[in-house]
């Protein structure tokens, strides 16, 4: 469970608070009046497959240790007894200005430690017996020399649970962060500091807990109390200095907005501090990006040695228009080209298609592609054979900017054939085929502008393919959509051989089935072909050459990052869809077609040998006259709701 407690208690109070309130005395010595009866205390759980806390009271003693109450329970509400771990994190908040001219909010490191009750626990820890604990920290808020504590900041306790067992059980329980911010001295938190919450970050990583440390801090609240000034030797690893740097190198398409990381996951509660990157400029956290920056040296800007004129400058209208790249947005939204029609001789190997050119904002319509000066690229791409991934690897292409039309259909719509489309022979009924159309404009600010204007900057318009069927046939299956590859990479945001970016289907018409892998590669030798799906899954595993770097930001079992879910279930279900053929190695022999997919991450020979069981065939030599492939049969164990549905194994909730 992920949440920010806010509140100082909450429904659950701790049985020793309760047993307080109904045994008081009267002033004489007398037994008092009886009290107002307590909270009902859950049962205690007798299964824990997820982990729960509430936290319920907290604060400072007089001795400048910080006390923790907590209520833990287990997915059905029950409390959960006889924890054997806990760490508790604090950290304080700087106001602005604190730590120099300029400088924004920053936390400063107080204190941790582990507490075991049955090993090793410094501080003092109660166990109520009904999922109710207390703990009292052996450090104090005034051990660290690089802070001043005050009561009069705002104060911030993180507590770790999980990643151990239960007594008389072998199961690990999960890990979980829970905070709170509170103010020493009574009251709501003067200030807060809430740059980025931890459902953005998942939108990417999956699973923020998986990143580093071994799973043991989840959450952004829980980063920040260490990754401070006063904790962390190299300036580098601070956190806003460290998060910039990291993904600045990770080549994201989308990092240049910054929006991607500070946003309010839920409109409903917006983050309070969302747009403090563009309130608070510092060389700190734009030097991280901005590499080729020296600030105090005045290479690549101005001198200055601190914050203190960065805003003077850097407005937040400014800041924010140039990251959001609010000028490359405006440009763009002068030019749309679609393809509005398709009409297919397949006889002749041809396709028409009427291309419609359009200026949204003033809905006129434009000149031909070749007349555009601002048009530095558009064309059209064109395949068949949508069941079977299609007929040939080189799809034929057309470039209109080079061309004149064939006709003028109507004021902004313009007709073209590509010719060179592959028919197999028994494919002319009940087939699709698919045409894409992809290009470059050229703009000069929020402006489009002639491409050999000095200032011009060429842009990638959005990729689109459309597809066409004939008698029965139908568009190509949903694997990925734009949306989840943009979860990481920005909609559309990544480019390909110049500006090919509709990841969802347009790569396919040239990275499909006809390609072939290398037979002499090592394990996984599906990861040296270049099909789609076989070259995405081995760049992902960094098992692609050139990819051996990469660090994918989430659990790669987590197949639904990428893949979509509909009503049909999730598009890696087994079994796969009728007609996708085997991969072809350069020697000749197949590997067959669900053994290609999951071999490039199950690539050991036990694996290997379980699949082979199972129909699967590696290298295998078709001999002529043969029937078919052989047949696999993985989705009898391995497909929706059996015993092995390959979503419940792979660590996903629901199954499919």
């Amino acid at each position: 469970m992920k949440r920010m407690i806010k509140g100082h208690t909450s429904s659950w109070i701790p049985l020793t608070l309760a047993l307080l309130a109904l045994s008081g005395c009267g002033d004489n010595g007398s037994d008092g009046s009886p009290g107002e009866p307590g909270p009902p205390t859950p049962p205690p759980a007798q299964e824990v497959t997820e982990l729960n806390a509430s936290l319920e009271q907290w604060g400072v003693t007089e001795q400048g240790r910080l006390t923790l109450s907590f209520f833990v329970t287990n997915q059905d509400g029950e409390g959960v007894i006889g924890l054997q771990s806990a760490t508790l994190l604090a950290a304080q908040l700087l106001p602005a200005g604190a730590t120099g001219a300029g400088n924004s909010t920053e936390w400063r490191f107080l204190g941790s430690e582990t507490c075991q009750p049955s090993a090793n626990c410094p501080g003092e820890w109660v166990d109520n017996a009904n999922g109710a604990y207390r703990y009292t920290s052996a450090f104090t808020v005034n051990d660290r020399e690089e802070v001043s504590y005050s009561a009069e900041l705002p104060v911030r306790l993180v507590l770790k649970l999980g990643g151990d067992t239960l007594p008389g059980d072998t199961r690990v329980l999960s890990v979980i962060n829970e905070s709170v911010d509170f103010q020493p001295d009574g009251g709501a938190p003067a200030f807060t500091r809430h740059l980025v919450a931890t459902d953005s970050c998942e939108s990417c990583h999956s699973d923020l807990g998986t990143v580093f440390h071994r799973g043991n801090y989840t959450e952004t609240n829980t980063c920040v109390v260490c990754h401070s000034a006063n904790r962390i030797s190299n300036p580098d690893n601070i956190f806003y200095s460290l998060a910039h740097r990291v993904h600045a190198q990770s080549g994201l398409a989308q990092f240049s907005n910054c929006e991607s990381c500070h946003n309010s996951p839920d409109p409903s509660e917006p983050l309070a501090n969302v747009d403090n990157w563009v309130l608070n400029p510092s060389a700190q956290a734009c030097g991280a990006c901005h590499t080729n920056i020296d600030f105090v040296a005045g290479q690549g800007h101005p001198a200055q040695s601190d914050n203190s004129n960065c805003a003077a400058c850097h407005n937040p209208d400014w800041t924010r228009d140039t990251h959001l790249m609010v000028d490359k947005e405006a440009a763009l939204a002068r030019f749309k080209a679609e393809v509005t029609s398709i009409t297919p001789d397949l006889a002749a190997g041809s396709v028409t298609v009427v291309v419609s050119l359009s200026d949204p904002v003033s809905g006129t319509p434009l000149d031909s592609p070749e007349q555009l000066p601002y048009l530095n690229d558009l064309r059209l791409y064109a395949n068949w054979g949508t069941s079977f991934d299609y007929s040939t690897r080189s799809a034929p292409s057309l470039r209109l900017t080079q061309i004149t039309p064939e006709a003028v259909v109507a004021d902004g719509q313009y007709r073209y054939t590509l010719t060179g489309l592959t028919v197999p022979p028994g494919s002319e009924m009940d087939e699709g085929g698919a045409v894409a159309i992809q290009g470059r404009v050229c703009r000069s600010g929020d402006a489009l502008s002639p491409c050999d204007t000095a200032t011009a900057l060429t842009q990638p318009i959005a990729s689109r393919t459309q597809f066409f069927t004939v008698g029965n046939g139908m568009a190509r299956r949903d694997v990925v959509s734009n949306e989840t590859c943009g979860s990481c990479h920005g909609d559309q945001q990544l480019n390909f051989h110049g500006s090919r970016n509709d990841l969802s289907q347009q790569c396919q018409l040239c990275h499909n089935a006809n390609m072939t892998a290398d037979a002499s590669a090592p394990a996984p030798v599906a990861a040296s072909s270049a099909n789609f799906s076989h070259m995405i899954h081995a760049i992902h595993t960094a098992q692609r050459e050139g990819y051996e770097e990469l660090v994918y930001p989430a659990p790669v079992s987590d197949c639904r990052q990428c893949h979509i879910q509909s009503q049909m279930g999730d598009s890696f279900a087994l079994p796969l869809a009728d007609g996708i053929p085997p991969l072809s190695l350069n020697d000749g022999s197949i590997i067959t077609a669900t053994a290609a997919t999951c071999s490039v991450c199950h690539s050991g020979a036990t694996a290997q040998k379980h699949m082979e069981q199972n129909g699967a065939a590696f290298n295998y030599v078709p001999i002529p006259g043969d029937l078919g492939t052989p047949l696999e049969t993985c989705a009898v164990c391995h497909g929706p709701g059996s015993q092995y549905d390959i979503a419940v194994l792979h660590g996903l909730v629901g199954g499919q």
